[in-house]
C-alpha cells in the first residue's frame, strides 16, 4: 500500500520514517520548488532520531507538489497538517480522493473532523473514511524533515490511538488500521468510534493543559513540575474541563494527575504550540482551549482561564506577527 502524507512537520515525518521501510511513501509538499528541495539538499530522505541516540537518515522517499497537475488516486492519506490549515490543504487534493481512500487525522484537539466533512463532503455517503489518531508521541522538529522522538514508543495507554468514524467503508479503514498496526515504533491501539473519543477527550485535557501554560512561559514540558504557579493554571483548566466533558466520568482531581504525569513522561518535548509561536506560526488553540470554550458557550459553563490561555496565545500570535 502507498501512503501519502500531507503536512510534513514534526509528526508527519515521524509518520514517515516508521512506514517508509515497508511502503511506498509519496510526501505532497507545497510547491515544486519545495520538492526541488527535498531532492536536492535532503536527497529524498528524513533525518530521525530518538532522544539521546544517534540520528538515522530514512531514504528513498517520493515527493510530489500539491494542487492540480497531479490526478492519481489516492488510496490512504495522513493529514498532519496544523488543524488551523488541514481543510485547504485536503481541499487542494480533493480530486485525487474519493469513496474508495482512507484519510487518517493527527492533529491536535477536536473538531476538526467534523469541519472536514460538513465543508468538503456534506454528502457523507460520498466522503472518504476518516481514521483519527490521538498521538501521544512527543516529536520535535529540529530542522526541516528532521525530527526528534521523546516519548510515546513505550506509553502504556498506547503511543498512537486510533479508531474510525462510523461513516467509513469498514474494509477500507480496517486494512489501513490493519498496516499501521504492524509496527511496533507507532505502539498503536485500536478502538471503537465512542472509546476512541473519550480518548481524544482526555488528550484534549492534556493539551488545553500543558501546550497554551509552556508556551506563554517560553519552556519545555519539564519546567511545569514542581512548579506551583503552573500548577494552579494546570488545575484550573482541569477543573474546566471536567465540567465541560461529562462523558469522561472522572474526576477534576483525576484529569489533574493525568496532566503532571504527562508533563514528567514528555519533560524533555518542547510543546507543539511553543514550536509554532517560535517559528512565528499560528498555532492550533481554537481546537484545543478553543474548542472547550465552543463547547462552554454551547453548553452555558463559564471557563474563564480556558478563556484567558486562548486570548493570551492569540495575543502572543499578534505580538510576533505569526502566519
Amino acid at each position: 500500500m502507498r501512503f501519502h502524507i500531507l503536512g510534513t512537520g514534526a509528526i508527519g515525518c515521524h509518520v514517515a520514517s516508521v512506514l517508509r521501510p515497508r511502503h511506498p511513501i509519496t510526501l505532497l509538499l507545497r510547491s515544486n520548488a519545495a520538492v526541488k528541495t527535498f531532492k536536492e539538499q535532503n536527497n529524498n530522505s528524513v533525518t530521525y532520531a530518538r532522544t539521546n541516540q544517534q540520528p538515522i537518515k530514512v531514504e528513498g522517499f517520493d515527493a510530489e507538489p500539491v494542487g492540480p497537475s497531479l490526478q492519481s488516486p489516492i488510496e490512504a492519506l495522513f493529514v498532519s497538517t496544523k488543524s488551523q490549515h488541514a481543510v485547504e490543504a485536503v481541499r487542494s487534493v480533493q480530486p485525487r480522493l474519493s469513496r474508495s481512500s482512507t484519510l487518517v487525522l493527527l492533529q491536535n484537539g477536536m473538531g476538526l473532523a467534523e469541519e472536514l466533512l460538513d465543508k468538503l463532503w456534506p454528502v457523507k455517503e460520498a466522503a472518504p473514511s476518516i481514521i483519527i489518531g490521538v498521538n501521544r508521541h512527543a516529536i520535535e522538529r529540529v530542522a526541516p524533515f528532521s525530527v526528534v522522538h521523546h516519548s510515546g514508543w513505550d506509553d502504556q495507554e498506547g503511543g498512537l490511538m486510533l479508531g474510525a468514524m462510523p461513516h467509513s467503508v469498514p474494509e477500507n479503514a480496517t486494512k489501513v488500521l490493519d498496516a499501521v498496526a504492524q509496527f511496533e515504533e507507532f505502539n498503536s491501539k485500536i478502538f471503537p468510534w465512542e472509546e476512541l473519543r473519550r480518548r481524544m477527550m482526555r488528550k484534549l485535557v492534556v493539551n488545553a493543559s500543558i501546550n497554551p501554560v509552556a508556551a506563554l512561559l517560553g519552556v519545555r514540558n519539564g519546567a511545569l513540575h514542581d512548579n506551583p504557579g503552573a500548577d494552579a493554571l494546570l488545575h484550573a483548566v482541569c477543573q474546566e474541563a471536567h465540567a465541560l466533558l461529562p462523558e469522561l466520568d472522572t474526576t477534576a482531581d483525576e484529569l489533574f494527575d493525568m496532566v503532571r504525569k504527562t508533563v514528567v513522561i514528555a519533560a524533555n518535548n518542547t510543546c507543539s504550540t511553543l514550536q509554532d509561536l517560535q517559528a512565528n506560526r499560528l498555532t492550533e488553540v481554537d481546537y484545543i482551549n478553543g474548542y472547550l470554550l465552543k463547547l462552554a458557550r454551547d453548553r452555558n459553563i463559564a471557563a474563564p482561564v480556558n478563556e484567558y490561555l486562548t486570548n493570551m496565545i492569540h495575543a502572543k500570535e499578534r505580538v510576533l506577527g505569526a502566519k
